[in-house]
């Protein structure tokens, strides 16, 4: 369920897309740090949105460096790392290995049960650093996975496993912000999962896999429900991010929020009004 959380780059600045570039370059190092070079594969968007996130609200000192890498050998490139870039790095390596073993059972894959292997050290490094946060990843996704498998049409419920999930990831202290942090963090990760529903309903359905969205499917209205889930879902993440005093890189934020989380379902999609183009 990554991928999902990304920027519209035609609507960013060139300064803003250098930003963002900057952060993502700095999770990406301390990904290094933890894992080595093999460890960056891992990296997502949503990591570095993450870090950017709580970089407007806590405002911490952040290193600026100019390297090379081993994606950019020859040329170096501006970095911003700081204590949020780190803690970024953490949850990006525990969700990392969650997701590779999950596809390792669900598919047999080796080349994925190969790839949680590679991560073992760093997520024991991760999980010893932030224990509530690996619980909760457990927690959560055993409990995904029992309603999965008991073939729940409960899309509320199950999307809710993987809200609570990514809500409690957003949370970096328990301060007056950890509501509403915990609130964005929540709703994005439904709308997460739903969108994710949705995009691999095709292949599940002729797959015989478990969706979330099967139900729905054979309804004539499902694709104006869905959408009119994901409205409702990303509109509560966006409220609660409006409410916290977000000033640095704000417009990068509500790039992600109100276009880039958008991006991937709008090429998919097939509109099927006019008002849908």
């Amino acid at each position: 369920m990554f991928g999902y959380v990304t920027v519209n780059e035609k609507r960013l600045s060139k300064d803003e897309k250098n930003r963002f570039q900057r952060i993502y370059c700095g999770v990406c190092e301390d990904l290094r740090a933890l894992c080595g070079a093999r460890g960056r594969l891992t990296l997502t968007y949503d990591s570095a949105f993450l870090a950017l996130v709580l970089t407007s609200l806590y405002e911490p000192e952040e290193k600026h460096s100019r390297l090379t890498c081993s994606a950019h050998p020859l040329v170096k490139h501006d970095c911003d790392q700081s204590e949020m870039t780190a803690y970024a790095a953490d949850v990006n390596v525990l969700l990392s290995y969650y997701s590779l073993l999950d596809d390792w059972q669900d598919e047999g894959s080796k080349l994925k049960k190969a790839g949680a292997e590679l991560l073992k050290k760093a997520f024991g490094e991760s999980g010893a650093r932030r224990p509530e946060k690996k619980a909760v990843i457990e927690e959560e996704l055993g409990n995904l996975a029992r309603l999965e498998k008991q073939g729940s049409g409960d899309i509320d419920n199950l999307a809710g496993c993987f809200g609570r999930l990514l809500g409690e990831m957003f949370v970096y202290k328990g301060d007056n912000w950890a509501t509403l942090m915990r609130t964005a963090g929540d709703r994005l990760g439904r709308f997460i999962y739903i969108l994710d529903a949705w995009k691999d309903s095709a292949k599940d359905r002729r797959n015989h896999a478990f969706n979330a969205l099967s139900a729905l499917r054979e309804q004539s209205d499902y694709e104006e429900r869905v959408f009119n889930m994901l409205t409702c879902e990303i509109s509560l993440c966006a409220k609660a991010l409006e409410a916290l005093p977000l000033v640095q890189d704000i417009n990068i934020i509500r790039n992600v929020i109100y276009s880039g989380v958008w991006t991937r379902y709008s090429r998919r999609r097939k509109p099927s009004k006019e008002g849908d183009k």
